[in-house]
């Protein structure tokens, strides 16, 4: 067998239990840029950097009667230069989970997004790396039993319980972190509120609200946060816009905490189709609690995102 023939063999063995499960969905986001960075009393850097490309599988089966299975698995895949200097840029598993749906909701086990990020951080719209400083909450938990209910007319509520003996080992019954949320959408206009709560020595606890209305050329998003510990309380806060002038998106976004951390991001970005869009985006953060010596940051880039 020459080498072509060999390789098609290959293809075709890769492709066939795809081709038999057609529930079964590969997916997958490149998102690479060239970013500028210049920290106060430190040097200006260049560097390419990935912002949370992936890969991952995701489907169904019909089990019949209404009911179905439901799974997804996805992976982080570092893309600027392969490995890396931590565990983020390794092969690691962003989400992993498995579960039942049907007329009563969904209810999954494993790795998964929080209610709270998907209720609260609305603003959460850019594309450069490190993009997100004000947002005080989760974004995907392990351990994590979780329900969604139906829709029922705009209104849904969303609740999950993150139950670890070994990994987090904080609260009573090994119930960790507990979380519920509520959201609402109607036409262009969407709101939610989620509360978050951690049963850890600290005690922490979050709520949020957020909302965001959708017309045809424009958007306006706002969110605000408040975590109460027993070493101290913080809160956050920020609004964004959007402009969609045919491919084209202007955003802009500002947001501030009580700790002193304040954001101000700048992007426009050009859509060749629903899959590929190229952009540039400016990012002004003072004190950065990232930074050992609370120095102020400003991140200039431009990316390229294919997803697929």
């Amino acid at each position: 067998m020459n080498k072509k023939l060999l390789t098609i063999a290959i293809a075709a063995a890769m492709v066939a239990p795809m081709a038999a499960s057609a529930d079964t969905t590969l997916y997958g986001r490149i998102n690479n840029s060239v970013v500028h960075t210049d920290v106060d009393d430190g040097d200006d850097t260049w560097d390419v950097e990935d912002n949370a490309s992936r890969l991952g599988v995701k489907g169904s089966e019909d089990l019949g009667n209404g009911l179905k299975a439901v799974y997804q698995l996805e992976w982080h895949v570092e893309t600027a230069d392969g490995h890396g200097t931590g565990p983020a840029s390794m092969p690691n598993n962003r989400l992993g989970y498995v579960g039942l749906a049907g007329g009563f909701g969904t209810v999954a086990v494993g790795r998964q997004w929080t209610p709270y990020y998907k209720t609260v951080d609305k603003t959460d719209i850019f594309q450069l790396p490190r993009t997100n400083d004000v947002y005080l909450g989760e974004t995907r938990v392990g351990d994590a039993l979780a329900y969604v209910s139906p829709n029922f007319n705009g209104l849904t509520a969303s609740v999950a319980l993150v139950i670890s003996e070994n990994e987090l080992d904080m609260g009573d019954d090994n119930v960790d972190i507990y979380n519920i949320s509520l959201d609402y959408a109607n036409g262009p206009f969407s709101v939610g509120a989620s509360y978050l709560g951690f049963e850890d020595a600290s005690d922490r606890t979050l709520w949020g609200i957020a909302g965001k209305y959708k017309a045809d050329n424009f958007a306006i998003i706002a969110q605000y946060e408040d975590v109460d510990t027993d070493v101290g309380d913080d809160d956050a806060w920020a609004i964004a816009a959007e402009a969609y002038f045919g491919n084209n998106t202007v955003r802009v976004k500002y947001g501030e905490t009580d700790s002193d951390v304040e954001e101000i991001i700048l992007g426009v970005q050009h859509s060749f189709s629903k899959r590929t869009r190229i952009f540039a985006e400016y990012d002004m953060t003072e004190n950065d609690p990232s930074d050992a010596f609370d120095r102020d940051t400003d991140r200039f880039g431009v990316g390229i995102r294919h997803d697929f």
